[in-house]
């Protein structure tokens, strides 16, 4: 119960890491918003998880959205702590595309959510935290493709590099706050639009060094780390939560090939 009387607000939290989160931070004591634009399976987590969970629909890409959002966690609960910034949008038609061919409507859409939703809910939440002037807690959700690149989504690593920059960047502006601001590189996380290896254990690879695949919980350990006191001398900083992928050199286990001929 290390977050018992605080509030978080977790985009994207109706599935899959923002779902994880949400609930161990529910766990863990705070009172807990759920910011989604997945109505019904926000609704059932919020059901799920009882009286100290809301879900709010809300499109972080938007401001007017945002400024509602936050509106509604300070009507229900008094205030806002902590922030999880976890909605992103991936793995959509036209998103995965090699660069020649991705598009100006999937390099905005990425963007507008990945990108500007971080900068229009921190600034929200740390605005509020500041008035406060207890402090607070932002958490970015970054990926390793900020740092090492995936190939076919150009739109996403560039929005996940810019997650990382900006978590920097409002660590130091906001420090005086006592505000805090990390990120979390998730590894390959079992999620149910992503990858899944079924439940057997798995060999150690070339991919992930543990034998197995992360899941929500494994991330949601990490937020609710960051989210606690046992954090306070923790900013502008990353962690991973990746099975050792980023420790180590690897191959490619997909075969990209691309045919470049209409380009030549």
């Amino acid at each position: 119960m290390r977050l018992e009387g605080k509030t978080a607000i977790v985009t994207g939290g109706a599935n899959g890491i923002g779902a994880g989160c949400a609930r161990r931070l529910a766990e863990e004591g705070a009172n807990v918003v759920i910011a989604d634009i997945d109505d019904a399976a926000g609704q059932a987590l919020a059901a799920e998880l009882g009286p100290t969970v809301l879900y709010t629909r809300a499109d972080v890409s938007q401001r007017a959205s945002v400024e509602a959002l936050f509106d509604e966690a300070v009507k229900a609960f008094g205030a806002v702590d902590i922030l999880v910034n976890n909605a992103a949008f991936v793995h959509k038609p036209g998103v995965i595309a090699h660069f020649l061919e991705y598009s100006d409507e999937s390099w905005r859409k990425t963007l507008d959510v990945n990108l500007t939703g971080v900068f229009h809910c921190s600034q929200a939440a740390a605005r509020l935290m500041a008035k406060r002037g207890l402090g607070g807690v932002i958490i970015n959700m970054s990926s390793g493709g900020a740092s090492r690149a995936h190939r076919h989504m150009f739109g996403y690593d560039t929005s996940k590099g810019g997650i990382e920059a900006a978590t920097r960047a409002m660590a130091l502006d906001l420090a005086g706050l006592n505000i805090r601001v990390n990120a979390i590189v998730p590894g390959s996380t079992r999620v149910d639009h992503g990858t899944s290896v079924g439940d057997a254990p798995i060999p150690p690879s070339a991919v992930i060094p543990l034998p197995r695949q992360g899941t929500p919980e494994d991330i949601a350990g990490a937020v609710a780390f960051l989210a606690s006191d046992d954090a306070a001398y923790i900013t502008g900083t990353r962690i991973y939560v990746d099975g050792g992928m980023d420790a180590q050199l690897r191959s490619p286990a997909v075969d990209y090939t691309f045919d470049f001929s209409e380009y030549l």
